[in-house]
């Protein structure tokens, strides 16, 4: 007698909630979250050594100057920048899509907060905080910096206003949020002003050398071009460590966007892999 056999098809793993995010695909955030700070770092490096090779006036320095410093607009890691703020941007707009039970005033400081990140992108894509900042006379050592008493006043208002709301729905997300802001402002604000400071008194300095050049007659003295600034290696290790701060806090936030989301569709669905 015939007997048939029956066939089962293996099964696929269950997949890990606990370390996986879907938007309609799946993520690993430990090793996006890896590869953003590897990218972001690496970016940093490339500047920094063709930063190096303009002021050693090695061969190739001025396309590599213009591709991969972060002092240059258009440059790789301008692009980056504006990319991972504008990805802050959309993952927070798919974090408040998902928080469908939210107050109409909860799901108002996820818009605002996606519609941040997103001016940020547009920001650091445009420098308007730089183009907006030179119409404001100031002399001293932030005359560089000049954005900073515009752009920072309103943007703490609404940031406090916005994370004292969140933090009804959850006091770690707005704690990790928090930890990107302080990181990603002592890159934006703290190395800004050391390096406003610095390049104002390399200014001052070099425009002194040019009138005692003039008066003795120098006909040979060659005017630094603060224009570029990438001659001065405490300006160009300033600008990298600024710019590498501004790129970790954007990931911070994606980290902990990720894990947010990540822990409130746990939460919400029960574990059948048991």
């Amino acid at each position: 007698m015939d007997k048939t056999e029956s066939i089962q098809r293996p099964q696929s793993p269950p997949v890990d909630r606990l370390n996986t995010v879907a938007f309609g695909l799946t993520l690993r955030p430990a090793r996006l979250i890896a590869a953003l700070v590897v990218c972001t770092l690496g970016l940093a490096v490339l500047s920094l050594i063709s930063n190096v090779m303009w002021a050693e006036q090695i061969r190739g320095a001025q396309s590599a100057i213009e591709l991969f410093s972060v002092d240059r607009e258009g440059s790789l890691p301008t692009w980056w920048a504006v990319l991972l703020l504008a990805s802050v941007g959309g993952l927070t707009w798919l974090v408040s899509l998902s928080r469908t039970s939210a107050s109409l005033t909860e799901k108002l400081a996820w818009w605002i907060l996606a519609a941040g990140f997103i001016f940020l992108s547009v920001d650091e894509c445009c420098m308007l905080h730089e183009r907006i900042g030179s119409k404001v006379k100031l002399q001293g050592s932030l005359h560089h910096a000049r954005w900073i008493l515009l752009w920072l006043p309103p943007a703490i208002l609404i940031a406090g206003v916005v994370f004292w709301r969140l933090w009804r729905a959850s006091k770690k997300l707005v704690l990790g949020m928090t930890l990107g802001v302080v990181v990603f402002l002592s890159g934006a604000v703290g190395a800004e002003m050391f390096n406003a400071s610095y390049r104002y008194q390399q200014e001052t300095n070099t425009r002194q050398e040019v009138i005692d050049a003039h008066a003795a007659g120098d006909t040979d003295f060659i005017e630094r071009d603060w224009r570029i600034g990438s001659t001065y290696y405490p300006y160009t290790f300033g600008t990298v460590i600024e710019e590498f701060l501004e790129g970790i806090g954007p990931i911070i936030w994606i980290a902990v966007l990720l894990n947010f989301y990540r822990e409130q569709n746990a939460a919400e669905q029960p574990d059948t892999t048991a």
